[in-house]
């Protein structure tokens, strides 16, 4: 008993190929989507945002220490009715202030190297001879 024959059967058959046909164009499809959206591409996309952030942060640090001393110098100079004294000695406060926050965030976000006395094993690197 081999099921009935007939024009149905041979319909059924006709639908079960075009279904196999269009689920092989679909793996084939997926297939070039999966290739096109690598998760190292995804990973490296987040590296370079995460660095941009970072090179945002510092600037404004920077700027911020300039802008900050420079305000505080006019505001004294207003105050006190100098001459542009105090602008000059701010502002010069203000950009050290700025480059030592930078220099300090910057250690920060530095990775950390291996442990004192943790060193790569001896045979992890080519030396010269």
């Amino acid at each position: 008993m081999a099921g009935p024959k007939g024009p149905g059967r041979d319909k059924a058959d006709q639908d079960t190929d075009a279904i196999r046909r269009r689920l092989d164009d679909l793996e084939g499809k997926l297939g070039e989507i999966r290739a096109r959206h690598d998760p190292k591409a995804e990973e490296d996309r987040s590296e370079r945002g995460r660095a941009m952030g970072n090179a945002m942060r510092l600037a404004t640090e920077l700027v911020a220490g300039v802008i900050v001393g420079g305000f505080i110098g006019w505001g004294l100079d207003q105050w006190f009715g100098t001459g542009p004294i105090m602008m000059v000695v701010f502002l010069v406060l203000g950009s050290a202030a700025g480059i030592l926050n930078v220099i300090r965030s910057a250690k920060a976000m530095q990775v950390k190297g291996p442990l004192p006395g943790k060193d790569l094993p001896p045979d992890s690197f080519e030396e010269d001879e």
